[in-house]
């Protein structure tokens, strides 16, 4: 049995369902990333996890806030920690999974970092439009008033 397929044992434990019930508990996306890294792990580059990435978003545009995203990610970190502590006998692949866990909570913060920043590009955008739509009404009604005032002189 691999490490991944260890770690995969542990999900009920480590994403809390017995709290939470059968429905997806906050940080499945990180700990499934998890897993799939684990699997992934010594045979290829760790390149971008498309499937972390599309969580992530998804989440962010449903209404999660960025500090819950990485609050879940932060529990499932911890819980695993425990339950590799107590599960896997050797340090060697307890460490192994710590830092592919580390890893995957980088990714997680860089994510939603990101996302963070383009929100936050968006919303100047849209505020620096707000302001220049305002600057050309205020121009337009200076000139409809000088306008007035030319024909009540005339």
């Amino acid at each position: 049995m691999s490490l991944a397929d260890r770690v995969m044992v542990l999900r009920d434990e480590v994403l809390d369902t017995v709290e939470r019930g059968d429905g997806d508990p906050p940080g499945t996306d990180v700990f499934d990333a998890i897993v799939r890294a684990l699997a992934a792990h010594g045979e290829t580059a760790p390149g971008l996890d498309l499937t972390l990435h599309d969580a992530i978003a998804r989440r962010l545009a449903w209404g999660d806030t960025e500090e819950v995203l990485l609050a879940d990610a932060d529990q499932v970190v911890h819980r695993l920690a425990r339950a590799v502590e107590r599960a896997l006998r050797d340090p060697l692949e307890e460490m192994v999974v710590l830092e592919v866990a580390a890893e995957v909570t980088t990714a997680v913060a860089r994510i939603v970092a990101l996302a963070a920043v383009g929100r936050a590009q968006r919303d100047r955008a849209a505020r620096s439009r707000e302001e220049l739509a305002q600057k050309r009404l205020r121009e337009a009604l200076a000139e409809q008033r000088a306008t007035l005032i030319r024909f009540d002189r005339g």
